[in-house]
């Protein structure tokens, strides 16, 4: 049972002789099962059967909420969308970019590495050549950084970026931007995406994990599949052309924004677990 390929693998102990094993996303524990997603547990995974469920993270609705935000330049609701321009306006200055109303800001808060999918975004001149504005906020692989850093250097007032994460400075970015980028090589549940719909914000991911149980395609957000720079180019490019088409974008908004991503949900479920847990009996 802790035999892993000729070596001792202790989680894969604990798993078999656990009682019940939870993930954080329904997909994500599809995932676990596949050879691709599983890191050489996937036979385990598949073993637990019923044993072992994905339940969603939650996000605190009360701590982000534009309504009562006291981080965000103003407050605003899904029936007073305008305000948001002024948290768009206060997110360009504070970053350096051209003030444009019109202009769709497309923002990353993550961290920079390449599970974030940094390769897809940096691997296609194209998309930077969009009528858009950038913003990346977050740390990591230096590479990453200095090829982000020179890419601002070249085109100031229309790319940006700050390394020095902040609390306060993600949520004035979750109520700024208009698109939030998620396009993950993999993503057990995430909570970006969560927070971005609380704001209006609409993110454009890949459809992995808890990013595809989370955002629905066409309504609340934008997904794409492959792990290519290309489905990633297509799915920004339908995001901005759904920005363009001012009522659609109000509708999805809205949307959005009405989406319960509360602790509460995921709550309920984990205790249905520890009651079943309560009446498993193990054998192996």
């Amino acid at each position: 049972h802790l035999e892993w390929y000729d070596r001792m693998n202790f989680l894969k102990g604990g798993l078999t002789f656990s009682d019940m094993v939870t993930t954080v996303s329904p997909t994500h524990a599809h995932e676990l099962r596949t050879p691709f997603g599983g890191f050489g547990l996937h036979d385990t995974f598949i073993g637990l059967r019923d044993r072992f469920v994905g339940i969603v993270n939650g996000i605190d609705q009360r701590v982000w909420d534009p309504a009562t935000d006291k981080q965000i330049t103003t407050h605003y609701t899904a029936e007073t969308l305008d305000v948001k321009r002024k948290c768009k306006a206060s997110l360009q200055r504070a970053f350096g970019l051209k003030q444009r109303a019109s202009i769709p800001i497309f923002a990353m808060s993550a961290r920079l590495t390449y599970q974030k999918g940094l390769e897809l975004i940096l691997g296609y001149n194209d998309y930077f050549a969009l009528d858009a504005q950038f913003l990346f906020l977050g740390a990591g692989d230096p590479r990453y950084m200095e090829e982000l850093t020179e890419l601002a250097g070249r085109a100031p007032g229309r790319i940006a970026c700050e390394f020095n994460f902040t609390d306060r400075l993600e949520h004035r970015l979750m109520a700024g931007a208009d698109m939030c980028l998620m396009p993950s090589q993999y993503e057990p549940c995430g909570l970006t995406q969560m927070r971005a719909q609380r704001y209006g914000t609409i993110p454009v991911a890949r459809r992995v994990g808890g990013l595809a149980d989370t955002i629905e395609d066409g309504v609340t957000g934008f997904l794409f599949d492959g792990y290519t720079s290309e489905e990633f180019m297509n799915a920004a490019t339908r995001a901005l052309d759904t920005y363009h088409d001012a009522e659609a974008w109000r509708g999805m908004m809205r949307e959005a924004m009405s989406r319960d991503f509360g602790w509460e949900r995921s709550e309920s479920r984990y205790r249905d677990v520890y009651r079943r847990a309560l009446g498993v009996s193990v054998t192996v």
